[in-house]
């Protein structure tokens, strides 16, 4: 009996230590300095924890650096969240997603679905908002980046014309070029959350200054407006046009709307 404690003691001290549970925080230090979160890296001079779950921290071109997706991110994608990634040039880190370098810059997209392009010597990133993750989950649609030799502009629906280049926000938003303007819109996030996929495609006409875009676009005397939703209505008075919207939290999700911070409404649909 001695002989196989003894045997079990020997073994359990010849064994390697375990490795940390990355889902279980900790506080960690380094020269009197603190760190606690999750996954937590030290580049011996200092240490960099991460915030959730999901987040991420490694050591690269001797720097400890952590990442943490957005909660709605996290939400929309749940256990198929893409892992994200570190990039460094000339002593410069960033981390996130679709990261790109350019003449000692790095940036990185804070979402997935988000994308960055580089173009002389600068980087231009871009990520939709929360409300397009509450209504699309993880198949929200690519953005895109263009430039016309000049500008970088990047989004979704991009424009590029003479006037400049402009991209809307969201995957329904539109934008258009006419008489040296060009004009974006987008939904709101409440009528995102509303209406959701069916939203319809918003309209544009030309005014006076330009395109204006929205819904039920009326024209009259030369003048343009339009509603900001599809329940909206614009009506011509004194040769004015005048449009209304009811409030979209009164028929939008009430979990869409807590994922991008508003309030549903009392007498909201459940």
């Amino acid at each position: 009996m001695l002989a196989t404690l003894m045997t079990v003691l020997a073994l359990t001290l010849a064994a390697p230590p375990s490795p940390p549970d990355a889902s279980t925080a900790t506080c960690r230090s380094i020269d009197g300095h603190v760190s606690c979160g999750y996954a937590c890296k030290s580049d011996g001079q200092r240490v960099r924890c991460a915030q959730t779950l999901q987040g991420r921290c490694t050591v690269i071109d001797g720097q400890a650096s952590c990442f943490d997706p957005p909660a709605y991110v996290v939400k929309a994608y749940g256990a198929a969240l893409p892992e994200s990634e570190c990039k460094t040039i000339d002593g410069v880190v960033g981390c996130g997603y679709s990261c790109v370098t350019d003449f000692g810059k790095v940036k990185c997209a804070r979402t997935p679905a988000g994308v960055c392009k580089a173009q002389s010597g600068n980087v231009t990133c871009f990520d939709p908002p929360a409300a397009v993750f509450a209504v699309y989950g993880k198949q929200v649609p690519r953005a895109q980046c263009v430039s016309n030799g000049l500008q970088m502009a990047c989004g979704f629906n991009c424009v590029n014309a003479s006037e400049g280049v402009r991209c809307a926000k969201t995957p329904v938003g539109v934008c258009k070029a006419q008489n040296g303007s060009i004009t974006c819109f987008d939904p709101t996030p409440a009528a995102l959350c509303a209406w959701g996929r069916t939203l319809p495609t918003p309209q544009c006409k030309l005014g006076e200054t330009g395109p204006v875009c929205g819904f039920n676009c009326t024209t009259a005397y030369g003048k343009v407006a339009c509603s900001g939703t599809p329940a909206g209505m614009c009506k011509v008075f004194d040769s004015e046009v005048y449009c209304f919207d009811p409030p979209a939290e009164q028929q939008a999700d009430a979990a869409c709307l807590a994922s991008v911070g508003l309030a549903a409404m009392d007498g909201a649909a459940p």
